[in-house]
């Protein structure tokens, strides 16, 4: 806990030297560095945060990074032990710090605009570290706490963060490092940083006692981080493509001068990482390393590395002639790497290797089946979940790295089934929680440096939230975002028009990436006619998931107050939408269109009771039917669930079992013309596999299995339950399901 440290940043000397100006901060990089010399490696456990982003490295070796990704009202800080790092002698603590200012770029297109999913309330370069390092005997050796310790400090001005067309809808990812330029080795220990002048105290960490005592808010209000740290490891290559150096089972690579070199990296699968690169010599030649998910080209597939196109996310490298390294200070998302060398002199490229990174999800869970394509798919979702998880939930690891609602909703359903480990839901519900706007939705996409409102997420949030607490059956957890649903709630209700139905909603009315409703960013067509179908229907959905949380609460009242408000939405659906010749709900009341999302939504929301079958069956048979996208997917496999033609999903979950022989490790996006390799709202299977084919729920408190093998011949497994891990194996065996259960 923090009593004595102090905020310390730039001193004013240290801008005016690199002649930056106001509001130019943002993007760049300060360095900061203390040396220690002690009698005996000593044992510490340190405290540190820092404006906006840092990472940290003791004596050369990458500790951890952060702060977690919070929001003005919670700025995480992150406690670590480094005492396996100290050695007797010298010592150095290192800190990369990067300050992004969001209100220096109006959108976030422009080049100095901020990474999308950090957040933090000005304010400039700032470090806090606080710790003292004890010798065997508990005593104190030296203090590492910034305002005590003799940290020193350097401003990069050399460099910053930039943006361009790839990186749009992310924010400034790409470095362009001219090595000439920068204090390259400053992490050694046999750098000299004596010149670097003493970081200048801000103000202390720990909360002002008179502060606290009449309400002021601290500009940086400390919490301790809720998660785990990411994990680091180190990875290889495992083959190469485009060149014959043979650099990944020799030491390095030889480029002469003038010749343009090109090599290609593949790590086997869709990873997550810091890649590094050592060169020698080279004075003057430039590198370009771009990071991709796949490559493109007419007619071939995404894995062809031999002859696809090479475009994505690239770091510039120019280097100075002398032996130096490069790592991104942020993670990189790839399958592939490829390194282009323009040799203005000879240079040597070392091997590269790469730590790969991630939030630490324990996998407890496991299917396989006689059909080999089960675990091919289970396999391929499971790293789609692992590569979305980081110190949020993310929507796809290589692009926007946001964490939405609606896709956040079914990663902690995805992650339930895999594992027991729910601390990144809880900080994810937080997390939304912290973002309601004064109108009562909740953020689009939170923590962010751009405020944005999808208002059909606010539903995917109350679904989330009776989902988790469904899956532990505690609502002691809850109580705190009972009354974000009345507020969203509200906000929809004032929404409806003369007709019943709630209309135009406002903001971004977002549903599904459907190719017919793409010229409206995704929402449905019908809101340009009148109210829409799907989302009255999802409207009455969260009426009934708020009145479930509610009953759970003890307010049954209000409960049936949202009971009441449904059954009037699903009577004008009824009365406005049903269609009788063609036996399905149009897309809206005078819109003649018609979708799986509608009739999927319709069944689960108990319309048309006695007609469930007939409607769904019109929704699979007929060719002008809009059909569901990877991300809707869920309610359209509970709504044939629940009407008891769960076969019919076998076509559905063929796009998934085609996509290992298409060349994907990961699930894309959409099913097809995907910008993502990497969307977690896509890993369903997982599921599948376990609560509906293998047939294992876990829901307040009571566990049951009920196997519904339906297209399998067989399927076996572990599956991880709040209850502990349980083994289970069904088939198929003279017509009927055998099967058997048992604990770990």
């Amino acid at each position: 806990m923090w009593k004595n440290a102090m905020w310390v940043g730039l001193p004013q000397s240290e801008i005016q030297r690199n002649q930056i100006y106001h509001g130019d901060l943002t993007g760049r990089f300060a360095y900061f560095r203390l040396d220690l010399d002690l009698p005996e490696p000593g044992n510490l456990v340190l405290d540190i945060s820092a404006n906006s982003r840092y990472r940290l490295w003791v004596n050369g070796v990458s500790v951890c990074s952060g702060p977690c990704k919070g929001d003005l009202t919670r700025h995480y800080y992150e406690t670590v032990d480094v005492s396996q790092h100290l050695v007797a002698g010298k010592n150095v603590l290192a800190a990369q710090v990067l300050y992004m200012d969001h209100y220096a770029s109006v959108h976030q297109q422009d080049e100095r605009a901020g990474i999308q999913s950090v957040l933090t309330p000005g304010g400039g370069h700032r470090l806090a570290v606080e710790g003292t390092v004890q010798n065997g005997d508990g005593k104190p050796m030296a203090s590492v706490s910034t305002g005590e310790a003799n940290w020193r400090v350097y401003l990069d001005g050399s460099r910053y963060l930039t943006s361009e067309e790839v990186t749009s809808c992310l924010g400034a990812v790409m470095e362009h490092l001219d090595f000439s330029k920068v204090p390259y080795r400053w992490r050694d220990a046999s750098f000299d940083a004596t010149a670097w002048p003493t970081p200048e105290p801000l103000e202390s960490v720990a909360y002002d006692p008179f502060m606290q005592a009449v309400g002021l808010l601290q500009r940086f209000p400390m919490k301790e981080r809720p998660i785990p740290l990411l994990y680091e490891t180190e990875r290889q290559f495992v083959r190469e493509y485009r060149s014959e150096s043979g650099i990944l089972e020799r030491d390095g690579m030889f480029v002469m001068p003038g010749e343009h070199a090109v090599m290609v990296l593949d790590a086997g699968e869709e990873t997550s990482g810091y890649p590094v690169f050592s060169f020698v010599g080279g004075k003057g030649s430039q590198v370009r390393i771009t990071y991709l998910e796949k490559f493109t080209g007419e007619g071939i597939r995404k894995d062809d590395a031999e002859h696809g196109e090479i475009s994505g996310i690239t770091d510039t490298l120019l280097l100075n002639g002398e032996t130096v390294s490069f790592e991104p200070f942020w993670y990189r998302t790839f399958r592939y790497i490829a390194v282009e060398i323009d040799a203005a002199a000879a240079v040597v490229l070392y091997r590269p290797t790469y730590r790969e990174t991630g939030y630490t999800l324990t996998v407890e869970s496991w299917v396989e089946s006689s059909q080999p394509w089960v675990r091919e798919v289970w396999d391929m979702c499971v790293r789609t979940l692992r590569r979305c998880m980081n110190e949020t939930y993310m929507d796809c690891p290589y692009y926007e790295q946001n964490q939405f609602p609606m896709d956040t909703r079914l990663q902690a359903l995805f992650c339930s089934c895999v594992s027991r480990d729910n601390r990144l839901t809880m900080k994810a519900l937080e997390d939304f929680h912290c973002s309601t706007s004064p109108d009562g939705l909740v953020h689009g996409r939170y923590p962010g440096s751009y405020q944005q409102i999808i208002s059909t997420f606010s539903l995917h949030y109350i679904f989330m939230l009776e989902e988790t607490w469904r899956n532990t059956g505690d609502i002691a957890p809850f109580r705190r975002y009972l009354p974000d649903l009345d507020r969203i709630l509200t906000y929809y209700e004032s929404k409806i028009g003369p007709d019943g139905l709630v209309g135009r909603l406002g903001y971004w009315e977002f549903v599904d990436w459907h190719p017919l409703w793409s010229q409206y960013g995704g929402v449905p067509a019908a809101l340009t006619n009148g109210p829409s179908t799907i989302i009255n229907l999802m409207y009455a959905h969260a009426l009934e998931r708020a009145a479930i949380l509610w009953d759970a609460g003890g307010r049954p009242a209000l409960a049936e107050e949202y009971r009441a408000r449904k059954a009037a939405i699903l009577e004008r659906v009824q009365a406005l939408c049903w269609d009788e010749a063609r036996g399905m709900y149009r897309e809206g009341p005078d819109f003649e269109q018609y979708s799986q999302h509608a009739q999927a939504w319709a069944v689960l929301d108990g319309l048309a009771e006695g007609d469930r079958q007939t409607i769904l069956r019109h929704a699979i048979a007929d060719p002008d039917v809009l059909r569901v996208s990877f991300s809707t997917s869920y309610e359209w496999f509970r709504a044939l669930e629940s009407a008891g033609l769960y076969d019919e999903t076998a076509s559905d979950m063929a796009r998934w079992a085609a996509l290992p022989g298409q060349g994907n490790t990961t699930c894309p996006e959409t099913p097809e013309d995907s910008r993502s390799e990497c969307h977690a709202w896509s890993a369903l299977p997982i599921y599948e596999f376990v609560r509906t084919l293998a047939g294992i729920r876990y829901e307040n408190g009571k566990l049951s299995f009920q196997p519904n093998l339906s297209y399998l011949p067989d399927l076996r497994g572990e599956v991880a339950t709040p209850e502990g891990v349980v083994r289970f194996e069904c088939r198929w065996e003279n017509g009927k399901v055998v099967s058997r259960l048992e604990q770990v």
